[in-house]
């Protein structure tokens, strides 16, 4: 082969290649502006995008709420509302005054209760007033006499509310308790009594000998 036709051969493959390069930097603008764009992205500073504040609650913001309520508030002005109505003169409403009452146990409202129960005119009171008093977990000696003597009292109805009361009394406290020992001496005391009903003598003997009550012990 020629020295001539060597060097057109190697010519012929420089032009190729040549060509070839400028094809593809003529083809890759595309791919180069996307390359380019994709890195600007990447090192573009992120926005946070403000978020709505979450609601606060009505509580946490120190407003009323079910349990923000001062209950010991709501109890006093029950109980005053019960006292108002207690001077009503429709029987209704001195009734559910008293019944009020009683759902709000505390050393005044029993002090109340136990004044109605011995005083007030209106029986259907009273045996109201009976009845609400057993919401006490332990009651006072001047509860228990006047419910003691309220196993007197003219209303029959009265009478057997008083009973349950204090049997419930007698349930709810331990055998060794000074409250157990004192409503269990006072009904003894009041079985043997010639001024009560035979019927409510013997609703009382049934209390004193109830097999969840231990048996009552003969006086020396």
């Amino acid at each position: 082969m020629s020295i001539a036709r060597i060097l057109l051969i190697t010519l012929l493959i420089s032009s190729g290649i040549v060509a070839l390069t400028l094809f593809n930097l003529e083809s890759d603008p595309g791919d180069n502006e996307a390359e380019e764009e994709a890195v600007k992205t990447l090192n573009k500073p992120k926005i946070e995008t403000p978020q709505a504040a979450k609601p606060t609650a009505p509580n946490d913001m120190g407003m009323p709420g079910d349990e923000s309520l001062d209950e010991a508030q709501i109890e006093r002005e029950q109980i005053a509302e019960a006292l108002s109505h207690l001077s009503s003169q429709k029987e209704e409403e001195r009734i559910e005054a008293v019944e009020q009452l009683g759902a709000y146990p505390s050393p005044d409202t029993e002090a109340t209760l136990s004044q109605l129960l011995a005083t007030d005119s209106n029986p259907e009171v009273r045996n109201a007033a009976a009845l609400s008093l057993g919401s006490l977990d332990v009651p006072s000696d001047a509860t228990l006499a006047s419910l003691l003597t309220a196993l007197d009292d003219q209303s029959e109805d009265v009478r057997f509310s008083a009973l349950s009361t204090l049997e419930d009394f007698m349930l709810g406290q331990d055998e060794d308790s000074s409250t157990y020992k004192r409503i269990r001496s006072g009904l003894s005391a009041k079985a043997d009594s010639s001024s009560l009903s035979e019927d409510l003598k013997d609703s009382i003997k049934e209390v004193l000998k109830d097999p969840g009550l231990p048996a009552a012990e003969p006086d020396n």
